[in-house]
């Protein structure tokens, strides 16, 4: 990356809460995983965008096989400058072209941005004793009792132009009249909430730490996340994603919270271990 050009990923770990913690966290699960493993490995990370934690990882493990998965044109171009002097191979094409196993998944930070059918293709490459590692910003958990059991029943988890579907009957109804349930209605309110609340602490965070350049760009994420239908930004509730492992056949090893315990508000990072 050029020396001017600002590095938007190295300025997140100084000027965003809990994405440092997160980096830290994932190299301490994959060293473990090697050891656990006792052979020539493979890694591939999903979404790594310019690398710059595939390089800290590198550093960390410098005999790893690993493959980093980025397929827009621009990241690809600083990706592949950042990790140059490494053995690292770079996949620049849709991570669902990508037909050869490996031993370990990563995807830190792109799960909200990625196709949902990715969780399906990566139980197709992943060794049956691998392991997919799975963190992420999710928003800090909104559900009252009576959601975290539709949730928790839901035979499916379908997404109708922002709002969170149940059931086929719901969406059927959807697709005929467009109709949204009040229960989705209600739900997609009580997100918006409590994204307010974390937005304003992250860009709180970011000011304090004098990084003008990560509340700027969360000051962006906020207004493309409280917009219902941006489905490029579009963070939900842990326990949807978590609903989506079970129907999707995933087994779920671990759950880390990298937030703090007590303000269960600002607990918005959390990383996943998964097998099949």
């Amino acid at each position: 990356i050029n020396s001017t050009e600002v590095d938007i990923a190295a300025l997140m770990r100084k000027g965003h809460p809990q994405i440092a913690q997160g980096d830290a966290y994932i190299i301490k699960l994959i060293r473990q995983h090697c050891q656990r493993l006792g052979r020539s490995f493979r890694i591939l990370d999903v979404g790594c965008g310019t690398g710059y934690f595939a390089s800290k990882l590198l550093k960390s493990l410098p005999d790893l096989e690993l493959i980093v998965a980025e397929e827009e044109p621009d990241v690809v171009v600083k990706l592949k400058h950042r990790l140059a002097d490494t053995k690292a191979t770079v996949f620049d094409r849709p991570f669902e072209e990508w037909n050869e196993y490996v031993d370990i998944i990563i995807s830190w930070g792109s799960h909200h941005h990625l196709p949902p059918n990715y969780l399906t293709h990566a139980k197709q490459v992943l060794k049956k004793d691998g392991v997919l590692i799975l963190g992420d910003e999710f928003c800090p958990d909104y559900s009252n009792e009576a959601d975290a059991l539709r949730i928790a029943n839901a035979k499916l988890i379908y997404i109708a132009n922002g709002y969170i579907l149940t059931s086929a009957a719901e969406v059927e109804d959807y697709k005929r009249s467009g109709e949204i349930p009040h229960v989705a209605l209600e739900f997609e309110r009580h997100r918006q909430q409590a994204l307010w609340i974390w937005y304003r602490y992250v860009v709180d965070c970011a000011m304090e730490r004098n990084c003008i350049e990560v509340a700027i760009d969360e000051l962006r994420a906020t207004y493309n996340d409280l917009m219902t239908g941006f489905g490029n930004e579009h963070k939900m509730s842990p326990l949807i994603v978590e609903q989506e492992f079970k129907l999707c056949g995933w087994q779920q090893l671990s759950k880390k919270s990298l937030g703090p315990a007590d303000k269960p508000e600002f607990q918005s990072f959390f990383v996943y271990e998964l097998g099949i």
